[in-house]
């Protein structure tokens, strides 16, 4: 079972990755419970991962509460909106508010080494070619 993080919109149960300690206690830290980190859920809720370090930060913090082991897919787009504003508008990377160095540091952290990744990002197939590239770029 993988927790998502939201974008805060609505009744959201969890959006900040602070409260991810509440579900997983209540889970008793079971070794089958993981992460799904969403780059644009976590931006949206307010961890600006667009700042230089931002990225590493928030991934540093996931890793504190939940552990590297737990972050086992990530979901990868930009946001069409501002950091905090509690919307889950996905954008093309680079073409956000997030930008295209973050996820730079997103690719290098170790924590992610191993989690396959969704692109959810707008458009069709010819659109996610160049943005995969990228991202495997990243990666090297």
């Amino acid at each position: 079972m993988l927790l998502e993080p939201t974008a805060g919109q609505g009744q959201s149960l969890v959006k900040k990755l602070d409260d991810l300690v509440h579900y997983l206690e209540a889970l008793e830290y079971h070794p089958k419970v993981g992460i799904c980190l969403d780059t644009c859920h976590v931006f949206a809720a307010g961890h600006d991962i667009s700042k230089k370090g931002g990225m590493t930060e928030t991934l540093d913090l996931l890793v504190s509460i939940a552990g590297a082991e737990r972050i086992q897919l990530i979901h990868a787009n930009d946001s069409k909106d501002v950091c905090g504003a509690l919307k889950d508008r996905h954008e093309n990377l680079g073409k956000g508010e997030i930008g295209l160095d973050p996820f730079k540091e997103l690719m290098a952290h170790p924590a992610v080494a191993k989690a396959p990744l969704i692109l959810e990002t707008p458009g069709d197939e010819k659109d996610h070619g160049p943005e995969v590239a990228l991202l495997k770029k990243f990666r090297t």
